[in-house]
């Protein structure tokens, strides 16, 4: 999806990072994967900055993990991520 209708893209993780604590869990585990980078949990998705402060919003958490591990590690970050999705408190 391009995004120029405003809807956001189909994420198939969604009902596991629905709600705050899921998202700010997966927050904090996207952090440790990437101290070099500052993630923050927002409503509908994450915030991924730089150090120079270059913001990006990722709306899928697939998105998250290629931006927090890169393309090669993007699918152990993705694994690693929904599993703190699983165990978190959904509300």
């Amino acid at each position: 999806m391009c995004g120029g209708c405003g809807g956001a893209p189909l994420d198939p993780a969604a009902a596991l990072v629905a709600g705050p604590r899921r998202r700010a869990a997966v927050a904090v585990a996207a952090q440790e994967l990437a101290p070099a980078l500052r993630v923050r949990a927002v409503p509908g998705g994450w915030t991924v900055a730089t150090r120079t402060g270059r913001t990006h919003v990722h709306r899928t958490l697939a998105a998250l993990a290629a931006a927090v591990a890169g393309s090669e590690a993007a699918a152990a970050a993705h694994e690693h991520l929904l599993d703190i999705a699983r165990t978190a408190a959904p509300h």
